[in-house]
């Protein structure tokens, strides 16, 4: 067996795949390569291939993960080469490494993503946006109401102050704003980028259009620090 970690993008046009179809079109890939992908036993034996945090709808990034288990050892660059060979525009591996038997999965390492949100505003200084912002992520709560999937989408107001870890303005450029943000993801608590502006506009009562969200990075959390997730596999506890 080998198991393997994969780095790859998902582009503008395939931001509205959902997280089921992407699966799905990995599975594909896989098959069509010819990569010697490992299956479960049972009755109804499927590939052995997870992803970390999925990604909501409609946004786009630069950092997404994906475990593979083969069945026999392969060149880690040979799967990249096949792989981007056979998968759509837009999604494209950078990177990958081989991990220890004993790993800890994508999804369960997982704590932090790192986000660039690009924004519409009219008539707002950069100075100004600068201070609303701080104003904002200064609260001691930050209530926004939340729709629950699991509940037939009922709504229920929770306090994302806790997951939010930073937030700043870093360019503007005429009535477009970019806004980077650092905020908890995975097991311990996920809050969406577009959750977030949505609360920011609540507090503003700016008229904020999103023009584009962007993962820039996931992390996981070792010895006290943030790595992504091919450095987190290869750095000791």
């Amino acid at each position: 067996m080998m198991y393997i970690r994969l780095k790859f993008t998902k582009g503008s046009g395939v931001k509205y795949i959902s997280h089921l179809d992407l699966m799905r079109v990995f599975q594909r890939a896989l098959r069509r390569t010819g990569i010697p992908i490992s299956y479960s036993s049972g009755f109804n034996p499927h590939m052995e291939i997870s992803f970390g945090a999925p990604l909501s709808l409609g946004v786009t990034s630069n950092a997404e993960y994906v475990d593979l288990k083969l069945a026999e050892p392969m060149d880690v660059r040979e799967i990249q080469r096949r792989l981007n060979g056979s998968l759509p525009d837009g999604i494209r591996i950078l990177d990958g490494i081989e991990m220890r038997e004993n790993y800890k999965s994508a999804m369960s390492v997982v704590s932090h993503s790192r986000y660039l949100i690009r924004i519409f505003i009219e008539n707002v200084s950069s100075d100004e946006l600068t201070k609303k912002i701080e104003e904002f992520a200064a609260q001691k709560e930050i209530k926004i109401m939340k729709e629950q999937p699991k509940k037939g989408f009922e709504l229920k107001e929770i306090d994302i102050k806790p997951l939010l870890v930073s937030m700043k303005l870093i360019e503007s450029k005429e009535d477009i704003y970019t806004i980077d943000c650092l905020l908890l993801s995975g097991s311990r608590g996920n809050l969406k980028p577009g959750l977030l502006i949505k609360a920011f506009k609540e507090f503003t009562g700016y008229d904020i259009q999103s023009i584009r969200i962007n993962r820039e990075q996931v992390y996981g959390l070792k010895n006290g620090k943030l790595l992504d997730l091919l450095e987190y596999e290869n750095t000791q506890a």
